[in-house]
């Protein structure tokens, strides 16, 4: 599914990621790395494993789009305690392997998380311009006159079932045509309600494909 914000082309790509074809450069937000490890320290009984499992699946997206630059539009990380030694060698790992560029637009856990003492191999800054785009973590720092990408949001909708039934579904949130509001990568992070405008549009990955789910299918 390709869509056009300004003069860029972007494509929305199954596994909750975008691509911008011109600067071979693929966007994701909200990986949230170590957020298991934090529920675990704070005595709830999260398996282990989402982190690495999240990272897997980044660099086969990096692969197959043949991406030159990776882009993570905020919340790479959960908070500080999530920081385990598991955490920050398997970051390193993943940094070693793909051997790319990688920018970070700061999110909120991100700045929490003293993530900086730790001298990964990333660049972080607010946000990114690639030609007409801006890319942030939060949507509220978008311009409304500057096409734009971000996360933070963990968009989804509710889609009518029945009178008393929905399904909750993440996806990519177009809000007035400019501002896409990515899904969080993270398999352990669940969606936040948005409601659908008469000027926004709704993609949602559906058998292995992205689809857009029409406004009158959405249950406010």
């Amino acid at each position: 599914m390709e869509l056009v914000l300004g003069t860029t082309k972007v494509e929305l790509l199954p596994g909750r990621a975008a691509f911008l074809r011109t600067s071979a450069s693929l966007v994701v937000s909200d990986l949230h790395l170590g957020k298991s490890a934090t529920f675990r320290k704070r005595g709830l009984a999260v398996p282990e494993g989402s982190s690495a499992s999240d990272l897997s699946r980044l660099i086969q997206l990096l692969k197959k789009t043949e991406a030159k630059h990776l882009i993570i539009a905020g919340d790479l990380v959960h908070s500080a305690d999530g920081l385990s030694t598991t955490v920050i060698d398997a970051l390193r790992t993943f940094l070693k392997e793909i051997e790319l560029p990688v920018t970070l637009t700061e999110g909120n856990h991100d700045s929490r998380s003293w993530l900086s003492k730790h001298h990964l191999n990333f660049k972080t800054m607010p946000s990114l311009e690639i030609g007409d785009l801006l890319i942030t973590h939060d949507p509220a720092d978008l311009l409304p006159d500057q096409a734009g990408i971000a996360g933070h949001l963990h968009p989804g909708i509710r889609v009518r079932e029945s009178r008393r039934q929905s399904l909750r579904i993440g996806g990519f949130y177009l809000r007035d045509s400019n501002h896409l509001v990515l899904p969080a990568f993270s398999e352990f992070t669940g969606t936040h309600p948005v409601s659908i405008s008469e000027t926004d549009r709704f993609f949602a990955e559906l058998s292995g494909k992205i689809s857009e789910i029409p406004a009158s299918l959405t249950r406010r």
